[in-house]
Order: C-alpha cells, then sequence, then structure tokens
C-alpha cells in the first residue's frame, strides 16, 4: 500500500477465520500496533450499537427521529421547495444516508469555505451538533426521506444518529461504545477520543502535511471519533459479520444497496457500505460483496463472507488519496484464499 507517493505508512490487519490467526503487517512511519485515527469506520460501531438497542426493544428502525431529538433542536431542518419534512425522516434514513439532509463536511461558509477544506489546510475547529446543524439549515436538503433511489453520504445523519443513541441509553458516546463493543470483545486499544490532550493516535496526512486535529476529533464521536488498532479494528469488524454483538442476518435481509459517488464509488446500505468489484477485477470468479467502512484518514474494515476474511487498516491519508492501494491490497488478499 505504501507504494503510491502520497502514503507515508500504511497498516492492514488480517483476520483469517480458517486458521483462527490474525496477521498484521506495517510500513513507512507506522507500526503494527500503531493507533490510529480511524475516521468514518466508527459508523460500523453506531451501527452495531443501533442494532443492538433495536433488539432489546428500546428503539426501531422505523422511529422517527423526531421521537428522540428536542423538537426546538431539528425544526426547520430538512426544507426541500418550501416544505419541511424534517418529520418524515427516520432512524433508518439516517443509518442509510437516505435523508436527503446535506453533508456539513462539504458545505460553504461565509468565508467561502468548506469544512473539509479547514481541517485539511491544518486548522483545527470543533464541529459539534448545534454547528453542523445551524450549517445545514443553510441549504436545501437534496431529496425527500427514504426517496426511492437517493442517497447521498452525509456526515450530518450520523451527528444526529450520535445524539439519539445518548438519548436512549443515557450514556455519553464513549461510554456507551465502550460498554456496548469494546468492553465485550475485550478490545484494551480502542476508544472515542474526547480529552484534547490526548497524544496516544497516530495523526494523518493530507498530501505531506501531518495534521493535529484533536478539537475536531473530539467533537465528531459518533461520525469519526474512533481511535484504534489495525488488529482490533478487525476483531470488530469480523464480530459484527460473525453475528458475535447482534443478529446480522436480520440486517442483511435489509440491506438496500445504492451506489454512491461521493466521497468515494461504493455502495451504501443500512449501516453499512459495499465495495464496487467491477466484473474486470475477477471475471471468471467474481468477488461479490465486500462489506464494511472507509474511513476519511484512509481507514478501512472490510469483510468477505465467502471467506470469512476480514482486512483493516489503513493508509493514514486523507482526500482519498491512497484509498485505491487499500481496496486492491484488500482484493488481492481475497483472491489469495480462494486459491
Amino acid at each position: 500500500m505504501c507504494r503510491s507517493r502520497h502514503v507515508h505508512g500504511a497498516i492492514l490487519a488480517v483476520d483469517h477465520p480458517a486458521t483462527q490467526t490474525q496477521h498484521v503487517a506495517a510500513a513507512g512511519d507506522l507500526a503494527p500496533d500503531s493507533q490510529i485515527c480511524a475516521a468514518s469506520t466508527t459508523k460500523l460501531i453506531v451501527t452495531i450499537v443501533t442494532m443492538r438497542l433495536v433488539e432489546a426493544g428500546r428503539i426501531a428502525l422505523d422511529d422517527p427521529m423526531a421521537a428522540y431529538l428536542p423538537a426546538e433542536m431539528i425544526a426547520g431542518l430538512h426544507r426541500r421547495k418550501g416544505v419541511d419534512h424534517t418529520g418524515s425522516i427516520t432512524i433508518r434514513h439516517l443509518i442509510s444516508n437516505q435523508t436527503g439532509l446535506r453533508d456539513y463536511f462539504s458545505l460553504k461558509g461565509p468565508d467561502g469555505r468548506r469544512p473539509a477544506d479547514v481541517l485539511m489546510a491544518g486548522e483545527d475547529s470543533p464541529w459539534p451538533l448545534a454547528r453542523t446543524l445551524q450549517a445545514v439549515r443553510r441549504s436545501e436538503a437534496q431529496f425527500l426521506p427514504g426517496q426511492k433511489g437517493k442517497v447521498a453520504y452525509s456526515d450530518t445523519n450520523y451527528q444526529l444518529m450520535g445524539a439519539i443513541l445518548e438519548h436512549v441509553s443515557g450514556q455519553a458516546l464513549p461510554d456507551l461504545f465502550a460498554a456496548e463493543v469494546f468492553a465485550p470483545l475485550g478490545l484494551r486499544e480502542t476508544y472515542i477520543y474526547s480529552d484534547l490532550a490526548d497524544d496516544r493516535p497516530v495523526w494523518f496526512y493530507a498530501g505531506t502535511q501531518r495534521l493535529h486535529l484533536p478539537r475536531y476529533l473530539a467533537s465528531v464521536q459518533a461520525e469519526g471519533g474512533l481511535v484504534t488498532t489495525a488488529t482490533e479494528l478487525a476483531v470488530i469488524g469480523r464480530s459484527a459479520f460473525e453475528g458475535r454483538l447482534f443478529d446480522i442476518d436480520a440486517l442483511l435481509t435489509q440491506q438496500d444497496w445504492r451506489m454512491i459517488y461521493w466521497p468515494g464509488q461504493f455502495y451504501f446500505g443500512l449501516g453499512m457500505e459495499k465495495l464496487w468489484t467491477p466484473w474486470f477485477i475477477s471475471p471468471f470468479r467474481p468477488i461479490r460483496d465486500v462489506m464494511g467502512f472507509w474511513g476519511q484518514t484512509g481507514a478501512f474494515v472490510f469483510h468477505h463472507p465467502a471467506t470469512g476474511l476480514t482486512c483493516a487498516g489503513t493508509v493514514n491519508q486523507a482526500n482519498g488519496w491512497g484509498h485505491a492501494s487499500a481496496m486492491r491490497a484488500i482484493l488481492q488478499v481475497i483472491r489469495a484464499a480462494r486459491g
């Protein structure tokens, strides 16, 4: 993965169920046990916890968002052609990126810059939910909640989902995720970033510039606050897709995969992503479903049900640089396992 000129360091952990072993390798300025900023792979944790609460009868996928969040917080959030559709947004819409709400990360502010531009320039700035909703209200929604065939990647959805999970559980996200996922799996190096003085994570790059964004990371706990190692991220992925944390079959039978083209080309479904694996990659033995999550920092966790393999790691590079190298590595591992 370090063959890309943009990648300064990379880690790949492969969890192999047939041999009950895990292999991990690192290159460049990263070590096998480096604690990485795992970015949007955090959304897999949101999915896990949401489904656990569904199974406990504490929440339902088709419950309206408005049942869990204060009216004054979300009023007028989803407006399209002069009509407020906020009340139509459900939990299912939020974790499927089918709300139509704009992604705050790509919206231009009063100074003409997007949060993405500011952060990738190395300017650390917090984006708590209140600031996010203020920005989103300035833009019309892209489509109606749950509109047929529509999907748009939006970190706004997961910030809202984080607030809902805190409301339902009565716990702050770092404590909730630790209790529901990290502790049951025996993870020792995995947590949700919250302390601005915490210097354990290896910070990631934007091109040649290494970023240091503690204020931002601490403010986006549901959408991207996960700190972990490649090996422990692989454990999370494998445990989720093997059904150790919730009924994975119940989730997979409800999938409504829709192709997404930004911030990359992949499918987004109910609480997870699926790699786009065109036929020419393996024309005679299609690889088919490879499911998990990408992260903005170059982090990834993906599971291949046909082989049982789970791959996790990072190329530690923002803006999508190096993601192609990571995808090639994942597919090579799968092809090698199939023989």
